[in-house]
């Protein structure tokens, strides 16, 4: 039942399957609940500020409106991971962590939970802040004799640095290092405003409490590393020197198509997210289009394909991106309640079915080996 969240002495428990870990050195609160091993595991790489815990939810909530729940029914797997930040359910911090070394670190937690030879397959969801992980994250898996399926985005910031930045850095640290998510604004709100009244929007909708405020503020609020946020050119936070171009770029390797999976999105339709209702569809679908332009097609030789054939190819790999996508009501937490959590769930399902059906089109063109490396391994 939704009944009285937990209390202030409760933020150190650990909730059912929680546990802490150090992976490669990094600290962190796993979660993992492997499923069927026959069918997928999806490894959820949470935002900026909330704890994982915002896809399975706490013990004294309804475990119907978090998306586990609904992945559970299905039979597949979840694996996801808090980095180290302030909440006390983390005894260790580590502000001074890297995008890169946290992308190792969640790969080492899958192999963890398939095994060093397992070929299951992986489907990444990313999270608003957890976009930026999207190549680094292909990439420790491939090192790691992983592949990952595909990535879908929820309102994920894409791992490209910005090159629209102000004169003055709109982030700021706190002392002890972490970067301070309750003081950016954005649009003339807080974060901690604009989340709380999203996930009381949701609760209208479903007629009753999700996360009431006071057990979003103790249970999922945490500070994070601002390393996570990845490569820049412009400061982001108070105190940063601007980096160099070419490094920058090199160090999110844009525009190299390396380690560009496949990428679908799951967009939400609310004017209060509108950067992301209005540029997701083009921004991941030009990832997955610019990675099967650096993995895949060479192998295909479109040049020498029938005309027959050409025109299928350019039919499917142009119509992808939007065919890699699905629409919900709702917001930054569009996943969050009951009615929320089961759409994704089942858009989670029909984009799977979409990605298999890319990758059997490029084997009628060329056979299996080609169409594997749509996906980095």
């Amino acid at each position: 039942m939704n009944s009285r969240h937990q209390s202030r002495n409760d933020r150190s428990t650990f909730f059912p399957r929680e546990r802490c870990s150090k992976i490669e050195d990094v600290p962190l609160l796993a979660y993992c609940r492997p499923g069927d091993v026959k069918k997928p595991l999806v490894l959820f790489l949470t935002g900026g500020g909330v704890l994982a815990r915002i896809v399975y939810g706490h013990p004294r909530g309804e475990a119907s409106d978090f998306l586990d729940y609904w992945l559970d029914r299905q039979g597949w797997g979840l694996v996801t991971a808090t980095y180290p930040g302030d909440h006390p359910v983390l005894a260790t911090r580590k502000p001074d962590l890297r995008l890169e070394e946290w992308a190792s670190a969640l790969a080492g937690l899958v192999t963890e939970t398939v095994g060093e030879s397992g070929k299951r397959p992986i489907i990444a969801c990313g999270w608003s802040m957890g976009g930026k992980l999207v190549f680094a994250l292909t990439r420790a898996l491939r090192l790691r004799g992983h592949a990952l399926e595909f990535f879908v985005s929820f309102c994920a910031t894409p791992p490209y640095p910005r090159i629209d930045g102000g004169l003055t850095p709109p982030e700021s640290l706190l002392s002890n290092g972490l970067w301070n998510l309750s003081a950016g604004k954005r649009d003339g709100s807080v974060r901690d405003q604009r989340w709380l009244e999203e996930l009381s929007t949701i609760a209208q909708m479903e007629g009753r409490s999700i996360v009431e405020p006071e057990a979003f503020r103790d249970l999922y609020r945490t500070n994070a590393p601002s390393g996570l946020w990845g490569p820049e050119i412009d400061p982001v936070f108070e105190g940063e020197q601007p980096q160099d171009l070419s490094r920058a770029f090199r160090a999110a390797c844009v525009f190299s198509g390396d380690d560009y999976p496949i990428c679908a999105a799951i967009i939400p339709v609310d004017a209060l997210d509108y950067r992301h209702a209005l540029a997701d569809e083009a921004i991941w679908g030009g990832i997955t289009i610019k990675g099967l332009l650096h993995n895949v097609l060479p192998k295909l030789a479109p040049s020498q394909l029938s005309i027959h054939d050409w025109v299928r190819l350019r039919a499917c790999v142009v119509e992808a991106p939007r065919r890699l996508t699905r629409h919900l009501p709702g917001g930054h937490f569009f996943f969050v309640g009951a009615r929320g959590a089961r759409a994704t769930v089942t858009h989670l399902l029909e984009l799977r079915d979409e990605v298999q059906r890319l990758e059997a089109f490029f084997t009628t063109l060329s056979g299996p080996d080609v169409a594997k490396t749509a996906l980095p391994l």
